[in-house]
């Protein structure tokens, strides 16, 4: 008779031709021995006895006065090794945990799997144990991702996000690289990261674009089109519009401000499925602001009141609240009827920000309408140019006067 090799152990147990003791004995020693392989051991003149184990980075000279006892302070050293986590046990806890504690949303916990699955998962790195991670070694990771898959400076800075939060996690726990010297001391040069070709006639509208684009949506007259206008008279973002309430709406004295104290999130269930919903802060810290109203904006504002009576959202119908990708359609739709490149409900709010700046409005003012920390924000990131080549020249002739 044939038995494998789990059936001749039980086999030779129950007719007595090896005891247990016997067997245990055996699995230690083979257990003794894989913890052991790969470690030098001697003994010196002193007649103590040595070893040197990988500790900080470097290699700790350990010394024993017998053998015995250098080999289990190895065994001991690598059973600890062993319940090291790996980077990818270390990235869940340290998501998890900030879940736990509400120092993220789900949205940005979905996020931040999100750039995980793109930039670490599969690759060697994830199955490390994260103890045995060098400075020298995630240097070259982020090199050599930035370079394979073409990051941008923004990309990166997500790559960054997860990579920061995990080695503050594990600080003192896992690792003793400190996350601040650690990406303090990478230096980049300005070929690193790859350069988005920004076309500025795509980033915002142009003045004879905007009239198109409004007489386009006063004719169509839906609630849809009408968000759509006051996203331009308020330059709010899409996700904040859908989320604001009517009791958002401020009259003071004939002074009407929209409250924006909320946002629209999108994030993955328990099942896997995206969800989409409302969560009670804005983007920011800053976000959070009144912002004012012109008359044009006030007269949209009472229009959609009078079609949604009865609903706590300023947009919402039979079939429940408008959602961001709604809006979205609906202006690229309309860019394609009226003939011009197609933009999204945030060019809108760059085409504000710039119409502010352009028109001398207050800095003051300007960011918190926008709802930025600081006008440099503006300036960088919304500021295009849209008046057409006449107006330019024109400006630039009575400026330049000599």
């Amino acid at each position: 008779m044939y038995y494998n090799e789990n059936e001749y152990l039980q086999v030779a147990l129950e007719s007595g031709m090896i005891d247990e003791a016997t067997l245990q004995a055996q699995v230690d020693m083979a257990e003794r021995q894989k913890y052991l392989k790969g470690h030098n051991i001697w003994q010196g003149k002193n007649r103590l006895w040595y070893t040197k184990l990988d500790r900080d980075g470097g290699k700790r000279l350990v010394k024993r006065t017998t053998k015995e006892a250098v080999e289990q302070e190895i065994i001991q050293y690598e059973k600890a090794l062993h319940k090291q986590p790996t980077v990818q046990q270390v990235f869940y806890q340290f998501i998890d945990q900030k879940l736990r504690y509400k120092d993220i949303s789900k949205s940005t916990y979905d996020r931040y799997a999100a750039d995980y699955n793109r930039y670490i998962k599969g690759r060697e790195i994830e199955n490390m144990q994260f103890c045995k991670l060098t400075e020298e070694y995630l240097e070259n990771f982020i090199r050599c991702t930035i370079a394979d898959f073409e990051l941008t400076s923004k990309a990166y800075a997500g790559l960054r996000t997860i990579l920061r939060g995990m080695l503050l996690f594990a600080k003192g726990k896992y690792t003793l690289i400190s996350a601040k010297s650690f990406f303090g001391d990478m230096q980049f040069s300005k070929n690193t990261f790859r350069k988005n070709i920004v076309y500025k006639e795509q980033e915002v509208f142009s003045e004879e674009e905007i009239t198109k684009v409004m007489e386009y949506l006063e004719k169509e007259n839906t609630l849809h089109s009408l968000g759509i206008m006051l996203a331009f008279q308020t330059g709010v973002r899409v996700g904040e519009l859908t989320a604001v309430k009517k009791d958002d709406i401020v009259d003071e004295n004939g002074i009407v401000s929209i409250h924006i104290q909320r946002t629209e999130t999108k994030y993955k269930d328990e099942n896997g499925e995206y969800v989409i919903g409302v969560k009670d802060y804005p983007k920011s810290s800053a976000g959070d602001r009144y912002v004012y109203c012109t008359d044009r904006a006030v007269e949209i504002i009472n229009e959609i009141l009078k079609r949604t009576k009865g609903k706590e959202y300023l947009f919402e119908n039979e079939n429940g609240r408008f959602h961001e990708r709604m809006f979205d359609g609906v202006i690229r739709k309309c860019c394609r009827h009226c003939g011009i490149s197609e933009k999204s409900m945030h060019k809108i709010r760059k085409t504000y920000g710039t119409t502010l700046i352009d028109g001398g409005v207050d800095e003051a003012i300007i960011i918190e309408q926008m709802g930025h920390s600081d006008i440099h924000c503006t300036k960088q990131y919304y500021y295009f140019s849209n008046k057409n080549r006449e107006k330019k020249q024109q400006q630039l002739s009575k400026a330049i006067c000599f």
